[in-house]
């Protein structure tokens, strides 16, 4: 199997440009499969809603940390929103049917770093980082199959 791996951009911005940052998300993604790498606090979330909203999400975008999977309807049919924070291993993830929901959806993972070396389709990596309470570094990366 042939991997291609295209570092799109490094963008800074606050909260005031979140909706930039989310324009610039979706233009440059690798098909619908977004995972979203950062630390606690980093803004994670916080981007995640932007990026619902541009998708015309219908429903009210929160964090499934405890839900595990949120599913929210849109124009396009539905946005898958995952959160691996409290998942131990992949055996959990299998039992989630994680795998089962790739298809035609728009999928967004939080704390995807369980599963990131097991996709084999194209997908795109978001690394967040705090630079300060107003300002994040975002890092995107796309990866063909």
């Amino acid at each position: 199997m042939h991997i291609k791996i295209e570092i799109i951009l490094e963008l800074n911005y606050g909260i005031e440009k979140i909706k930039e940052a989310s324009d610039f998300i979706l233009k440059n993604i690798s098909g619908k499969i977004l995972l979203v790498c950062g630390e606690v606090g980093s803004g994670k979330t916080t981007l995640v809603k932007e990026i619902c909203k541009q998708l015309k999400v219908k429903d009210q975008v929160s964090s499934p940390t405890y839900t595990l999977i949120n599913e929210y309807n849109c124009d396009d049919g539905l946005v898958i929103h995952m959160d691996l924070y409290r998942v131990e291993n992949k055996e959990e993830i299998n039992n989630l049917g994680l795998f089962e929901y790739l298809d035609n959806k728009f999928i967004i993972i939080e704390w995807p770093e369980l599963i990131m070396n097991d996709l084999d389709i194209n997908h795109s990596i978001l690394k967040i980082d705090f630079i300060d309470t107003d300002n994040r570094k975002i890092n995107l990366i796309n990866i063909s199959s």
